[in-house]
Formats: structure tokens, sequence, C-alpha cells
């Protein structure tokens, strides 16, 4: 499928860590509660080879280019996950072609209505993906836009290094 370039917009709220249910918590009296999350999204590509890549704010308003990628819910495996994110954030019907790699980092949750803030270590598992249907304007509430680039411009506006090493070992991927 070879999708139109295209971007659309909606509105953007970041749910809290704490209201989810696949995570493990580590707290030790006297320190910063921290949780291990688990993850799963990817790089999707339409026939003509080009990049989907989403936008978001982050929690201190900055706009953030990405992959789409979202929590692995209970039960749930990782390549299910990345195709059910792959619909949710950017409204497309994607097919798994193969995994390619398992990231992972750190950041701080800001605390919410009077809790402290929380520590988060993520591992997300990375798929290439490959768009077979779907409409890029109906993605949810937590992606602010769909954009549909090519590689290149995917590598240059995708804003984290470790995000632009996964869409540089999918692009020379032959799957």
């Amino acid at each position: 499928m070879t999708l139109p370039t295209h971007t659309s917009s909606g509105t953007n709220t970041i749910p809290s860590v704490m209201a989810t249910t696949n995570i493990l918590t580590h707290e030790k009296p006297g320190t910063v509660k921290t949780f291990t999350m688990r993850s799963a999204g990817g790089v999707i590509r339409d026939s003509a080879g080009r990049v989907v890549l989403t936008s978001r704010r982050s929690y201190k308003g900055e706009l953030q280019w990405g992959l789409p990628k979202g929590l692995i819910e209970k039960g749930e495996e990782p390549g299910d996950a990345a195709m059910r994110e792959a619909k949710e954030e950017t409204g497309l019907e994607v097919e798994l072609q193969g995994p390619i790699d398992v990231i992972d980092y750190w950041y701080v949750e800001p605390g919410r209505a009077g809790e402290p803030p929380v520590r988060v270590h993520k591992f997300v598992h990375f798929f290439l993906m490959r768009a077979i249907g779907g409409d890029p304007t109906a993605h949810d509430h937590e992606t602010e836009e769909v954009a549909i680039l090519e590689p290149a411009e995917a590598l240059a506006r995708a804003s984290f290094p470790t995000e632009r090493k996964v869409i540089a070992a999918a692009m020379e991927s032959r799957q």
C-alpha cells in the first residue's frame, strides 16, 4: 500500500504510568519509586518505502517525533502490541514483518496530584511493519500528528537517537 503524503492533527493527553497494569514496581524505603515497563512498536513502511512517524507532546509540552509504540498489555505478546499500537496511534492497518531490536532507556515521570515523581526503566520491542490499509486521520488522542516521510526526512525528524538507529536498521532490512 502506498500512503498519501499526509499529516493530521488531534489533541493529546498522556496517560499516567501508575494507571497501567503491566508494570513492575521496585521500591526501597527512602528512595525514588522505580517502575520497569515493557512497550512495543515499530517502523511502518508503505509500498513506496516511506516511513510513518507520530508526534506527541512531552510532559514539558515539547513536540516530539517518534515511532508509534505503547505499553504491552497484560498477557499480550510484543508483536501483537506493536500492531495494536500502530493502529491506535497512526490509524493504519499493518502487517508484522519481523523484529528489529529491543532498546531500553530511563526517564522520570513528574508527580501528579501530590504524588512524588517516579523513575521509569522502559524496554521497547521494535518491529518492522508494512502498511496494508487504514486512514492516518483516524489516529487516537495520544497522537498529535501523523507524518509519512521519505526515510532521510524521517531520520532527520525523529527526536530520539535510539529511534533514529531503529529506523536506519529498518531501512537496511530487505524484508
